[in-house]
């Protein structure tokens, strides 16, 4: 019935045609036999057992009506839709992507509640589309009518895109974002640091203040007291067991108007316990940078001075921030050496 419904809607039907209840096509022995009652069975019937069903139908229609080239296309259209519209077993469809009837376009679709044409492995996922439907394709015709719009799970997130060893390079070399500057990673003998993929392993310096309670002190934000810690100056310092250590940075930076960094650990410390925790590096913010370090094994650590501690990686935005950290006049901007909290 959908199919006789789909032809009388695209001006097809004529005197020769019975579209009533009891639907038949009785002008011409070519065609199939088809009552409205039996229609969607018979098809599918038919389908599954000859894979030359619909061309019979159409090239019986085209015969009776004595279709133009200006309706040939419309009778195409319909037929097609009538058939892939059903949801259908697999047999069918592997048998007329067989016989050339499916249009091979890299786009797929969801057969059973036509939510999706993405061939993304998350909308697989989310829509429960099998191996079996996603190898079915509608025809082009169907899909050139009303092109695919970006899927939001594919199209890309421009707004903080990550930048590379070669942006980083460029800025160090030519806007001295990074003094000094290493453009190879250094790995020989000693903790990384240097230019990598997408970030820059900064180095610590050989000044270290640790934490310590023999003056039984308390840790207070809004009035440190100094003698809560001790001052070291090494090749490398030990730090005591679930304590923590302040250091600085080697390298002295200096962050564009458009770029926010994220500070994370380096694996060889992470696996030993050792945590580096850095809070971001924000617009137009320079210094050196104070580097916490803490101990959260039971067990005495040694850090390493002139080597790699933790990776700089840089975010730039698509648009210049209204206010940076030099327009504020941030309490930390241009901070040399360890730098102990202020209000």
């Amino acid at each position: 019935m959908q199919l006789f419904a789909g032809l009388e809607a695209d001006g097809l039907a004529g005197s020769n045609a019975d579209f009533g209840p009891s639907a038949r096509i009785t002008s011409d022995a070519r065609l199939p036999r088809l009552d409205g009652k039996h229609a969607k069975t018979a098809q599918f019937d038919a389908i599954a057992s000859n894979q030359g069903f619909l061309h019979a139908v159409e090239d019986g229609i085209n015969g009776v009506f004595r279709l133009g080239s200006g309706k040939s296309g419309p009778l195409h259209d319909t037929l097609d839709k009538v058939l892939f519209d059903q949801p259908g077993p697999p047999l069918v469809q592997r048998k007329f992507a067989a016989a050339g009837r499916l249009d091979l376009t890299p786009r797929f679709v969801d057969v059973r509640n036509d939510v999706s044409d993405c061939q993304c492995t998350k909308c697989a996922v989310r829509f429960g589309i099998s191996t079996e439907m996603r190898a079915f394709r509608r025809p082009a015709r169907t899909l050139a009518a009303s092109p695919r719009p970006p899927h939001p799970l594919e199209a890309p997130d421009p707004s903080m895109a990550i930048k590379s060893d070669r942006w980083i390079r460029q800025q160090a070399l030519e806007h001295k974002m990074i003094e000094p500057f290493s453009e190879k990673q250094v790995r020989e003998g000693v903790i990384s640091y240097g230019l990598s993929s997408y970030g820059y392993d900064l180095r610590v310096s050989d000044e270290f203040k640790i934490f310590t309670n023999v003056n039984s002190a308390i840790i207070d934000p809004k009035g440190f007291d100094e003698r809560s810690f001790v001052t070291v100056q090494a090749p490398s310092v030990i730090v005591p067991p679930n304590s923590f250590a302040l250091a600085r940075s080697i390298e002295y930076f200096r962050i564009p108007r458009d770029v926010l960094t994220i500070c994370v650990g380096k694996s060889t410390y992470a696996r030993c316990g050792i945590i580096v925790n850095v809070t971001p590096f924000e617009p137009e913010w320079e210094g050196f940078v104070t580097l916490e370090i803490s101990n959260t094994t039971p067990l005495p650590a040694r850090v390493y001075a002139n080597e790699g501690l933790c990776q700089i990686l840089f975010f730039q935005s698509d648009e210049i921030c209204e206010v940076s950290y030099a327009d504020r006049k941030g309490k930390y901007q241009k901070q040399q050496g360890i730098v102990l909290p202020k209000l």
